[in-house]
């Protein structure tokens, strides 16, 4: 996959930096729907990835790799640590999962190599690019938080300082809008097609998952950034689920984990 670099334009006073930025998180060591994503995504400047890229699927040392290719091919790259992350590495306790991602989280670990755990040790699990927050659970607990409610999401304004920052974790492709003067946020679906203004409020927004969506569409979810029109436009795509599937029970993964793929939840 080629990396465009970022078009730049003078304006008299100052360089304005226009970026076409994927969008992504929970990938889940899912390299048929990782790798469907990209192709669909191939024109973009930079790819943000919000954590979890390995935990519940067949091919952690595969997804890991590739994500490690493309942070260096472009700076404005980014790519966070999720709980499963930290999990594999043994720095969350497997006891805090379900028994499926428990069993998920033991096979991960053994699959890893040394290259690997230290590459996602290393990740941070909250930072700030181009004037984005980026959590890959909240901006208050960036690893363990599930933002699924208007209270939580309300409450997690107070704890980041720009106009919009992307989370994942919850595997829902949705957003919480917190108007001014409004004392609760509003939350909203992002459906396929769905353009997103990020003007006239703040903004959290989750792309939904890459590897394991949860919201009953089984497409691969990502979003697409624009940061000079300040625009969020989500996307679904097509994969293979049958064939991770089948490697994940070739690699005798929990049956829950698979059948989930082909319902979306």
């Amino acid at each position: 996959m080629a990396i465009a670099r970022p078009r730049q334009w003078l304006d008299g006073r100052k360089t304005i930096s226009s970026l076409n930025v994927l969008v992504i998180s929970d990938i889940h060591a899912n390299l048929a729907a990782l790798q469907a994503v990209l192709e669909a995504a191939s024109d973009v400047d930079a790819i943000w990835n919000l954590g979890d890229t390995v935990g519940y699927g067949p091919r952690p040392r595969e997804c890991v790799d590739t994500m490690f290719d493309l942070a260096f091919t472009h700076p404005a790259n980014q790519v966070l640590a999720g709980n499963h992350d930290l999990a594999c590495l043994g720095e969350i306790d497997l006891a805090e999962f379900n028994p499926a991602a428990q069993a998920a989280g033991r096979w991960t670990a053994h699959q890893l190599g040394i290259d690997h755990q230290e590459y996602l040790r290393n990740l941070p699990a909250m930072t700030i690019s181009e004037g984005y927050t980026l959590a890959h659970a909240s901006p208050r607990s960036p690893v363990w938080e599930y933002i699924t409610n208007i209270t939580v999401a309300t409450e997690n304004f107070a704890h980041f300082d720009t106009d919009a920052c992307f989370i994942g974790h919850t595997h829902v492709a949705m957003f919480a809008a917190l108007r001014p003067g409004a004392s609760h946020a509003e939350l909203g679906q992002l459906r396929d097609g769905d353009v997103l203004a990020l003007s006239g409020a703040r903004f959290l927004i989750n792309p939904g998952s890459v590897g394991q969506p949860r919201d009953r569409d089984p497409r691969a979810a990502y979003g697409i950034l624009d940061t000079e029109g300040r625009t969020l436009t989500a996307h679904r795509v097509d994969y293979d689920i049958p064939k991770t599937q089948r490697q994940m029970a070739l690699a005798n993964l929990p049956d829950v984990l698979m059948n989930r793929l082909s319902q979306g939840i």
